[in-house]
């Protein structure tokens, strides 16, 4: 049944707290200073049922949040957590870095390091739970983020903080699959407002390879349904030398081949997962460049585990 959770404990107990944070995002120790006062917070939820995505409402009393390397050890999934406050600065440390995040900007939390947070305060914030999955899959190593504040006050950053209200404002109005869709245009607006950021690119040692990788991967992006995709045309349509291209991408731990394949195989998941997607599995592996229909269920199995129509048959009707 596609539903939105709405979680609401106002005021609960600290173990009670505790246990909510760890069951919606991920295992984490809080520390509350101040134990002889009540503690006040409320939660809400609105996640799509079989998804990893979430967005929350979060409101609290002053609470420090820690993540171990024994509870990242003990997760099975790993997660990034956008997190937007509201109503006052946010403190994160991860990497040796310590960012104070005002109202107005918000931080990515990398979930499979470890890492403190907090506020001293009572608060509010927004938070977006994205599968580290799915934020590899869109951001070219998206932990450097975890460095920085990012500006949600104008242009494309206020555009995103703004989606996830009405995300949550209509989610209840949305079936499961258009709550999905809606989580992963989120993800698309967050990955624009990422991408554009100066000082993560400039902060980097390999800026121009960066900058030529980021270029490659959009143009391969943009034609995964050609079956005559090869790393010759890749490199034509980039403007560098076939040698570089194959360069560049050794530097990722996988050949160009080996990229577009998982590229063209997430893309014929999303399909296979979309209930109003009406056509038959032959016609998507066609769709996402795979001329022998043997060849990509043989490539859908190897990579995800289970045949193409199995993935379908699991979806919820």
């Amino acid at each position: 049944m596609n539903k939105t959770t709405i979680e609401r404990h106002s005021p609960p107990s600290r173990e009670r707290w505790s246990n909510l944070i760890s069951r919606t995002y991920f295992p984490l120790t809080l520390n509350y200073g101040d134990q002889k006062t009540d503690f006040h917070g409320s939660l809400k939820v609105w996640r799509a049922e079989g998804s990893e995505f979430s967005l929350s409402r979060l409101c609290s009393d002053s609470v420090e949040y820690a993540r171990s390397e024994t509870q990242i050890a003990q997760d099975r999934e790993s997660s990034f957590l956008v997190t937007i406050p509201q109503r006052t600065s946010v403190f994160f440390a991860q990497h040796g870095r310590t960012l104070h995040c005002q109202p107005g900007h918000f931080i990515v939390e990398q979930g499979d390091a470890p890492y403190r947070f907090g506020y001293e305060d009572p608060n509010a914030m927004w938070v977006f739970k994205v599968p580290s999955e799915a934020m590899k899959h869109r951001v070219r190593r998206p932990e450097r983020y975890s460095q920085h504040c990012f500006g949600a006050e104008r242009g494309m950053g206020r555009a995103f903080v703004e989606f996830l209200m009405i995300c949550a404002e209509r989610a209840n109005e949305c079936s499961l699959v258009e709550k999905n869709r809606l989580f992963e245009q989120a993800l698309g607006m967050l990955t624009l407002v990422l991408e554009q950021d100066e000082r993560v690119l400039n902060s980097d040692q390999s800026h121009l390879r960066t900058a030529h990788l980021m270029r490659i991967e959009r143009f391969i992006t943009s034609q995964l349904g050609n079956p005559d995709l090869d790393p010759k045309m890749v490199a034509d349509g980039c403007g560098i030398s076939l040698r570089y291209l194959h360069k560049l991408f050794a530097e990722t731990g996988h050949t160009v081949g080996e990229w577009t394949r998982k590229q063209r195989l997430e893309a014929a998941k999303r399909d296979l997962c979309d209930t109003a997607c009406g056509i038959t599995v032959g016609e998507i592996a066609y769709r996402w460049g795979f001329s022998d229909q043997a060849q990509f269920c043989r490539a859908f199995r190897s990579h995800f585990g289970c045949s193409a129509t199995e993935m379908r048959s699991r979806q919820p009707h």
